[in-house]
């Protein structure tokens, strides 16, 4: 499990050239429209490959994987759900084509058009809040891959994934949104090649036949329904739904690839095909992680499921996959596919970085300033307060990222940091945008109660995740509908050249 001379080659090779080419944006970056949103011309072909390249990272494979070696074909529920939805607001230019017309820079944006001021900057703090807590944990997840994969020492994780993240946040500060598509498309090509070779390699080591009847003597059929999964249920599928809606339309790295390309018509083509992509990326890491089940899981169960065994020492499920793919993988093969999930690193965590440190700089710190009536900043000094945030972020998820362990699984954890601000964001967005009523207390309501919706029952009470992510949507609506009866409605400063 170990890396060669030529493993070695190929990715820093890799490292050197991503890092080239992203230092080439700085060239485009005249106003703060290019920093954060490519000056809003992508067309249809590049933003594909930037939001799948955005949203498909190395932590996308290991969580997805740690769910297939944990929960074995029911979790396929979720990628099924992520993709359809997808498609489906991608034909119907569902809350996108709006978001577009009115030429947003992030999500938050929207709550100062609609709602007030003072609405866009509590927004501002917990999508800010969500986002860094959910992003906080990438780091290490993605450090343990690159570790057992590879063979190196797990005492120098810490050493390597800095050196990645400073590299990230090297082109990603200089060169803001236009680094970032640039690179996008190199990275989603390797990435792509790389999965195919994994899914080749993962099936063929492990025998399809083999695969299935591992899951039937382990998990019998909750292993293949979601319905009969006590884990997840009816509960986990309509918070699902309502989860990847909300993450599709107000997701902030999500919606930036919207809010970048030349039109609303583009922004539905784009969220189209990437819907077909998003198959493929929940399903196939989920079939590798099966594929480790059944070549790995001889240890002592936990939860019903064997542990993994290799070389006979016991490791956790979410190391399961790259242990795997350490024992199978060739020389060169290895570096590829390494090289590969670097990429999707490297293309995830620079979008994040640049998603969650504009809205800091757009939607926490330019309010304050409005409200404190301070001179509004040149696009200069707005471009260098988002380059400070960014560095912030990354300095934070430095020392948070590589020390914090998520409890259970990383797919839900993720999901319910993630539903802190998703559940109010997307309830007050549905409202402002197609009922009239909506109002700025049924705005503050939705987004106060959303945010406890997860924080007390998960952090404090510790309910499971699918209680406690239908129960934030259904606190955040409730909100929105009581505070918009008992106040007046808000006057409507949305123009109608902005709602097509």
């Amino acid at each position: 499990m170990t890396f060669t001379s030529l493993d070695w080659i190929i990715v820093i090779a890799y490292l050197i050239l991503s890092v080239a080419i992203g230092m080439i944006g700085r060239k485009y970056v005249g106003s703060v429209a290019h920093y954060l949103v490519a000056g809003r011309e992508l067309g249809v072909f590049v933003g594909i490959a930037t939001l799948a390249a955005t949203e498909i990272g190395t932590i996308t494979f290991m969580y997805n994987a740690e769910l297939g070696y944990r929960y074995g074909f029911a979790p396929f529920v979720v990628a099924l759900i992520s993709g359809l939805v997808m498609v489906i607001i991608g034909r119907t230019g569902f809350v996108i084509t709006r978001f577009r017309a009115m030429k947003l820079m992030t999500v938050p944006e929207f709550f100062e058009r609609k709602y007030s001021l003072g609405l866009r900057l509590f927004t501002g703090v917990l999508v800010a809040l969500g986002g860094i807590l959910n992003m906080g944990v990438f780091l290490k997840i993605e450090g343990e891959f690159l570790t057992v994969i590879s063979g190196i020492d797990a005492k120098y994780l810490v050493t390597v994934m800095t050196i990645i993240l400073l590299l990230e946040m090297l082109y990603t500060v200089v060169g803001g949104m236009v680094s970032i598509v640039i690179t996008d498309f190199l990275q989603y090509v390797l990435l792509s090649t790389a999965t195919i070779l994994v899914s080749i390699f993962a099936v063929h080591h492990a025998g399809w036949h083999n695969i299935l009847a591992k899951v039937t003597a382990t998990m019998g059929d909750k292993g293949f329904s979601p319905i009969a999964n006590p884990k997840f249920g009816l509960t986990f599928i309509i918070w699902q739904i309502l989860l990847w809606f909300s993450i599709h339309t107000c997701w902030q790295t999500t919606a930036m690839r919207m809010f970048s390309t030349k039109d609303p018509e583009t922004s539905k083509k784009v969220m189209t095909w990437t819907g077909f992509i998003y198959l493929g990326r929940g399903m196939l890491p989920m079939l590798w992680g099966i594929a480790a089940l059944a070549t790995l899981g001889t240890g002592n169960s936990q939860d019903g499921v064997p542990m993994p065994v290799l070389n006979g020492h016991v490791l956790q499920p979410i190391d399961a996959m790259p242990a795997m793919l350490g024992s199978i993988l060739g020389p060169g093969i290895k570096g590829i596919v390494v090289a590969g999930m670097l990429a999707a690193t490297m293309s995830v965590n620079s979008s994040y970085l640049l998603g969650w440190s504009s809205v800091i700089s757009q939607d926490i710190i330019m309010p304050a300033r409005q409200v404190l009536r301070k001179v509004p900043l040149s696009s200069r000094s707005q471009i260098l307060v988002n380059r400070l945030a960014n560095l912030f972020v990354g300095l934070f998820l430095m020392f948070w990222g590589l020390y914090y362990t998520p409890p259970g699984a990383v797919y839900l954890y993720l999901n319910v940091t993630g539903t802190i601000f998703l559940a109010g964001a997307f309830v007050c967005v549905i409202g402002g945008l197609y009922w009239k009523r909506a109002n700025v207390t049924g705005g503050y309501l939705a987004m106060f109660l959303g945010a406890v919706g997860v924080i007390v029952p998960f952090f404090f009470l510790h309910w499971n995740e699918n209680v406690t992510g239908f129960t934030a949507f259904a606190l955040a609506a409730f909100g929105l509908v009581f505070g918009s009866l008992l106040g007046s409605p808000s006057e409507n400063i949305i123009a109608e050249s902005e709602m097509p």
